[in-house]
């Protein structure tokens, strides 16, 4: 480990964590903050046999609904985080280069 690649890292780890504040402020402003409370444990790892279908009892739903809510919840947080990108580019053009570095670093 380099100190360029522990900054790498923190400053990757710092537009994920900016990206989830919004998300979480987007829901929360939505009325859905109970929803993105319950479901934000399942926005990087997959969930263990069984999960999906524990949290459909608990939030009184179909299993597939969760299934699809963690989906949109999912995708919603990869505009976010592009969107935080591009915040900080005077190039839109770089975005995707930016994003790829970004991954790169974790």
């Amino acid at each position: 480990e380099t100190p360029e690649r522990i900054f790498e890292r923190r400053c990757a780890l710092a537009v994920l964590d900016a990206a989830l504040g919004h998300l979480r402020t987007d829901y929360h402003i939505a009325g859905k903050g109970r929803i993105f409370d319950q479901l934000s444990p399942f926005l990087s790892p997959e969930p263990e046999p069984g999960e999906y279908a524990a949290l459909a009892h608990t939030m009184q739903m179909r299993e597939n609904s969760i299934a699809v809510l963690v989906y949109r919840l999912r995708q919603h947080y990869r505009e976010t985080v592009r969107a935080e990108v591009a915040a900080g580019l005077s190039d839109p053009k770089m975005i995707d280069a930016e994003l790829q570095h970004l991954a790169e670093s974790l």
